[in-house]
């Protein structure tokens, strides 16, 4: 009764708040390179973010909110073999954990779960020193309980640490938090959130800068890989007949698009983020009767502020359904390759790369994610994005479990690679109590060394969908000074809760399904 009444408070208190938010979306702030700017929401070593764009003749570009992983741990502790390691006293004692996150509304409702934490606003000061107020989210994009949902899944799995809860809603704190886990010798970070449109997903740009500088600086970036692999399709421009359209590869000017009824984001980009303005294509949705329901017709000018390859198209879908993307080269000789997401839709013909910022970097630790009950005998969730990301980097690294009991999701259970991220960050927690001499790095490679299912389909030694194999704690009796037999083991590069509106048919199970052409179009 006492719980209800508090969860009844709380809801009030969002109502409350929600009518107080400002009518700020995710795309309605704008990053310029210089710090301190007057007014700006937040501001960091190397820029700030503002609400409004700034004078003309100032560079500047949309600070992008990230995107949580999720879908909506006992569980977790049977797949990772933790149970063991708790009855000899293990639990992640001594080892500081941060997990970064956009939504930490009502994280005091959840203070029995959590246990001791403390909180970092890194908007309200770039220090981060700050404590958060998760009572009243600045942004509507901040509502939600995610972030809890992650911390609970490492209290859970590793009751010992000593835990962090971090504000990030953007590039620009993002650069924050990462200066402040390197000043407050932080070991691990667990991060189930992606980013979007600030690189071509090729381990450059600001955010994966700020994973390496958080692994240059001791720790340890744990990524969730993303639950995009039905949801991406990428490949270089083709015009075979000079009409001015892109030709895919089934023989149609059509990328088909399952959408589901309301309004979705398929967003175009290209490979010139370091030359923007040699190719400006435009991006078009239509309904199966060729009526346009999303259209982007950004003008990609180096001359002009704010260009970017990007083109991102909000499609009205009137009902559940296949549509159609239309991709049209506007200027330029179309040199150039092509990246779409549609978000919480699925794509006719996926191809692997679906994977966005930080874990498109070498630098992140990037999880992927497999059912927990059955762990040791279940495939990769279809969701689950694998690689090779554009800079031809093998991801995931390793797999971990989702389908976790959470008290923050209820009955529905903690799903996608936002729950696995999380879990593997506990993983490498008791590994590090144990053996206090390791370093993170070397922690992960320990885990990798331990992975089961160790199906080498690529001649890097690492299974497209699974990384490594999946991850599971060896016994914790065995001897752990086994660094140098774990990195002869790895043969891979070691620089290192999105919620479905769903269910609706997969595009990966319907491709032969989707006609190549709305009604009446050629």
């Amino acid at each position: 009764m006492a719980r209800a009444i508090v969860i009844a408070s709380m809801l009030l208190v969002l109502v409350a708040v929600a009518a107080e938010l400002p009518d700020v979306g995710p795309l309605d702030r704008y990053r310029v390179d210089v710090p301190d700017w007057p007014g700006a929401e937040v501001s960091s070593a190397t820029g700030s973010v503002l609400l409004e764009p700034p004078p003309a003749g100032t560079p500047y570009r949309i600070e992008e909110a990230p995107v949580v992983d999720g879908w909506f741990a006992s569980e977790g502790m049977d797949a990772l073999a933790a149970w063991d390691w708790h009855a000899a006293g293990l639990t992640g004692a001594g080892v500081r954990v941060a997990v970064f996150d956009v939504q930490w509304f009502n994280a005091e409702l959840w203070a029995d779960e959590l246990g001791p934490y403390e909180t970092h606003d890194c908007q309200a000061h770039r220090s981060c020193a700050l404590p958060m107020d998760t009572l009243r989210p600045r942004y509507s994009f901040e509502e939600g309980s995610h972030g809890v949902a992650c911390a609970q899944a490492i209290r859970d799995l590793a009751p010992g640490v000593e835990l962090h809860l971090v504000r990030v809603n953007g590039s620009t704190t993002l650069e924050n938090a990462a200066n402040w886990v390197v000043e407050n010798d932080i070991d691990l970070v667990s991060m189930s959130m992606s980013f979007f449109n600030n690189s071509f997903y090729d381990g450059s740009g600001l955010v994966a800068e700020q994973a390496g500088r958080i692994r240059a600086g001791g720790s340890l970036l744990v990524g969730s890989v993303g639950n995009y692999a039905e949801e991406h399709w990428d490949g270089a421009w083709v015009d075979d007949d000079h009409d001015g359209d892109m030709d895919f590869p089934w023989g149609s000017s059509y990328l088909p698009v399952y959408l589901p009824s309301g309004t979705t984001s398929v967003v175009l980009t290209w490979d010139q983020f370091f030359g923007c303005g040699d190719t400006d294509f435009d991006a078009y949705v239509y309904d199966q009767d060729g009526v346009v329901v999303g259209r982007s017709e950004r003008r990609q000018d180096p001359a002009a502020d704010g260009c970017s390859p990007v083109e991102r198209v909000s499609a009205h879908a009137a009902d559940r359904g296949w549509h159609y993307l239309r991709v049209v080269r506007y200027a330029g000789d179309g040199a150039a390759h092509l990246s779409v997401f549609a978000r919480e839709a699925s794509v006719y013909q996926p191809t692997p790369g679906g994977i966005a910022d930080p874990s498109a970097s070498p630098a992140t630790f990037s999880v992927g994610a497999v059912r927990a009950v059955g762990y040791a005998e279940n495939p990769a969730e279809d969701f689950s994005s694998f690689g090779p990301t554009h800079g031809d980097v093998p991801k995931p690294d390793i797999s971990g479990p989702d389908g976790l009991s959470s008290s923050v999701y209820g009955m529905q259970g903690f799903y996608g690679t936002s729950a696995s991220a999380p879990a593997v960050t506990a993983a490498l927690a008791l590994l590090l109590e144990r053996d206090p001499t390791l370093t993170p790095v070397e922690a992960s490679e320990l885990l990798q060394a331990n992975a089961i299912d160790r199906a080498a389909t690529w001649e890097s030694g690492v299974d497209r969908h699974l990384g490594v194999g999946k991850a599971r704690l060896p016994d914790p009796d065995a001897e752990p000074g086994c660094r140098g037999f774990a990195r002869a083991l790895l043969l891979m590069p070691l620089l290192g809760l999105r919620r479905r509106r769903g269910p609706f048919p997969r595009a990966s199970r319907l491709s032969g399904d989707a006609p190549p052409t709305p009604t009446g179009h050629p």
